[in-house]
């Protein structure tokens, strides 16, 4: 991916357990994520701390102010709903066609899941936020 980009999906090919995009930017990380279980930002600052939130104000960043903070929060949470499809109520109900896509040029099935992960991608982020917010996905 471009841009220092990276894209992680989890799927038993209904059920969306993880749709997590995040980018790298100098020495820190900002990310968007969802799943069952709902969704968010995460931040990880040059200092290593993490911080997952819905409110990117919460990041300790050293590189990015309020603004590119925001800008950056907003292009990623449009680049995670790229892979989603929702009803009518806005409910996530599985991946939309670029998603599908992804899936299908990355997925590698384990477990009964495919896990889908674009070239360089770090499941050390699914931990991180497994253990700090909703995401009703765990790796072990």
């Amino acid at each position: 991916m471009s841009d220092n980009i990276f894209r992680i999906v989890v799927t038993d090919g209904e059920y969306l357990a993880v749709n997590m995009v995040y980018q790298e930017i100098d020495d820190e990380v900002m990310g968007a994520f969802s799943g069952d279980g709902g969704g968010g930002l995460f931040h990880q600052n040059a200092d290593g701390e993490f911080t997952v939130s819905d409110d990117f104000g919460e990041f300790d960043s050293q590189c990015m102010d309020y603004d590119a903070l925001e800008a950056r929060a907003t292009n990623l949470e449009k680049l995670r709903a790229e892979f989603e499809s929702c009803n009518e109520d806005g409910d996530l109900e599985a991946l939309s066609s670029k998603g599908d896509s992804f899936v299908q040029d990355h997925g590698k099935m384990m477990n009964g899941l495919t896990m889908s992960f674009s070239e360089d991608a770090s499941d050390d982020f699914i931990y991180d936020v497994q253990d700090e917010w909703n995401l009703n996905f765990y790796l072990d």
